[in-house]
């Protein structure tokens, strides 16, 4: 069997979204975890024979996988290329501040984070020298990690996605994927749902130190999550005015840089 393509990322920009519904393609298949093998030492130590087992499925099916991690960090271009130098990269953008104040409140829901997402970006600089996972603002600055990749692949074998595009016409961003995998989008049923939505904890100090304490694989940190965010509804609390009118003007270069680079229309993201 061979992987033909993988969604890279970005994270919190839909990609289990993008997962679910290609999976609802009848000659597609794609495991709806994600299976972190060649971000994960452990994981890329026990070699390809072990990524090839993660996929199960029956009949011919065009394949792939997501992890969002796999945008970020920089060893993993070289090491999906030395896989498949001919293997399809699959990317999905949302609107930077979006996409940064998101990746926060997962964090705070995960308890990996107790700080607010001011003072988070704010001691970012430091914080990400000892923690990659505090990077917030870094995770958002896509050309930096396109550039990672056109190091190994060619421009065109990547597809590039809005997340905005995808939330307005979802049907026809997933035919944009059925076309570009080589696979037969009339036979694509979309169902609408949506995916991996973040709750806020009633707490984020106590689930910050249960995590930090006992570790988040711990029953006790399982429990401590469970009361946090049992009968809550999903949602954060809106970004301030003056954070995102900074943070526009932070990310103004980088995404004039990413226009250029993918050809995408980012207006979007200047409203």
């Amino acid at each position: 069997m061979a992987v033909d393509f993988i969604i890279v990322g970005a994270m919190k920009a839909g990609t289990t979204s993008l997962a679910f519904h290609l999976n609802n393609h009848p000659d597609i298949y794609i495991p709806q975890r994600e299976l972190h093998f060649f971000d994960n030492e452990d994981n890329y130590k026990r070699g390809y024979k072990y990524y090839l087992s993660l996929f199960e499925y029956e009949g011919e099916k065009v394949v792939g996988e997501k992890t969002p991690t796999y945008s970020y960090l920089d060893k993993v271009a070289e090491r999906i290329y030395k896989f498949n130098p001919n293997l399809k990269i699959i990317w999905i953008f949302r609107n930077p501040i979006d996409r940064a104040y998101s990746n926060y409140w997962h964090a705070v829901e995960k308890g990996a984070e107790y700080l607010s997402f001011s003072k988070a970006i704010k001691k970012e600089p430091n914080r990400i020298k000892t923690d990659i996972w505090k990077g917030y603002l870094k995770r958002s600055i896509y050309v930096e990690q396109v550039e990672r990749y056109l190091q190994f692949f060619n421009k065109e074998q990547m597809l590039f996605l809005l997340f905005e595009d995808f939330m307005n016409q979802p049907e026809r961003e997933l035919k944009k994927i059925c076309n570009f995998v080589n696979v037969n989008a009339d036979k694509f049923e979309y169902i609408e749902e949506i995916r991996n939505k973040t709750t806020v904890p009633r707490s984020k100090i106590i689930l910050w130190l249960f995590r930090k304490i006992f570790g988040y694989k711990s029953r006790l940190y399982n429990i401590t999550y469970k009361l946090n965010t049992f009968g809550k509804k999903a949602g954060y609390p809106a970004l301030s005015n003056n954070i995102r009118l900074e943070l526009r003007e932070y990310f103004s270069d980088y995404n004039n840089q990413l226009e250029e680079l993918t050809g995408l229309d980012l207006s979007v993201w200047n409203g």
